[in-house]
């Protein structure tokens, strides 16, 4: 359900925020959507994107977070989103997006 959902998001939703949100208000919605979040959830679901997004994406989004985060998310992430895969798809590199 999650890769359909950010299959959806690629295909629709980004394309309109494009054309009709400002730089200035997709920024406020991140930090927003980073407020709202439990924070003991963030490093895996950075770890998620790290596994199926563009790095230098990742690399943008990080660069606006805290240094602890910009230091420990790179390292913790990816190690919490194979520990989940091995849990939910019985392996800790499922396929991408994309590829299966």
């Amino acid at each position: 359900m999650l890769l359909d959902h950010m299959a959806l998001e690629e295909k629709g939703i980004l394309p309109l925020a494009a054309q009709h949100v400002t730089a200035a208000e997709w920024e406020q919605l991140g930090q927003h959507g980073m407020a709202e979040s439990p924070k003991k959830t963030l490093p895996l679901a950075f770890g998620m994107v790290m596994y199926e997004g563009d790095p230098e994406v990742v690399k943008a989004v990080l660069a606006h977070g805290p240094l602890p985060a910009r230091i420990l998310v790179p390292i913790i992430g990816p190690r919490l989103y194979a520990s989940h895969a091995e849990r939910v798809h019985g392996t800790s590199t499922p396929p991408r997006v994309g590829t299966n």
